[in-house]
């Protein structure tokens, strides 16, 4: 299975190309929100490609997110319902089948409580992706911010001021410096 196979969304390749040329070997990248893998098996692939070794670790409670946006639609829920209830099985399923076993890491935990798993400065980059209401990101940035290095990234999805404006306002209300990045993304530098 190639990891555009897998059912998601997903604009973000050239960040991941970024950080894998930005960062050494041996550094730490954590996708929070990983959904089906298809983001997670298309950074496997990308580092699978520049011959570094990384540590890769997905994390989402595969229970799906229930409605959410401004049209309050329920993207997650008929995986959720085909997995009788989690689609645990079918993300774990696509990271086998695209090849990566062996190099992610697959956490199945809400991002607040996977989060006190990383030590404070241990991780180089990580990428929010889970829930899109403001209390949920608010609750993820304050969890992650910790753990990244001095130097290290934290950014995420869908910074859309029309389709995800929680999004957009927990980004700017606790990191005004952010900035918008690659397709849809925001991302600070912590210094």
């Amino acid at each position: 299975m190639h990891w555009q196979e897998i059912a998601g969304w997903f604009q973000w390749r050239s960040a991941q190309e970024e950080a894998v040329h930005s960062f050494p070997q041996g550094s730490c990248f954590v996708e929070v929100g990983a959904y089906l893998g298809r983001s997670l098996c298309s950074l496997g692939e990308v580092v699978e490609q520049s011959s570094k070794t990384f540590a890769v670790v997905g994390i989402d409670t595969c229970r799906g997110s229930g409605p959410e946006g401004p049209c309050q639609k329920d993207y997650h829920g008929a995986a959720v319902t085909q997995g009788g209830g989690t689609f645990a099985g079918a993300l774990h399923r696509n990271i086998l089948d695209c090849g990566y076993g062996d190099l992610i890491t697959l956490i199945i935990s809400d991002s607040v409580t996977a989060s006190r798993l990383f030590r404070d400065k241990s991780v180089d980059w990580v990428h929010l992706d889970a829930r899109h209401d403001y209390a949920g990101l608010t609750a993820d940035i304050q969890a992650w911010l910790p753990k990244v290095k001095k130097g290290g990234w934290i950014s995420g999805d869908d910074y859309d001021e029309i389709k995800w404006p929680e999004v957009v306002k927990a980004v700017r209300d606790l990191l005004p410096e952010a900035k918008a990045w690659s397709t849809w993304q925001w991302r600070w530098i912590i210094e």
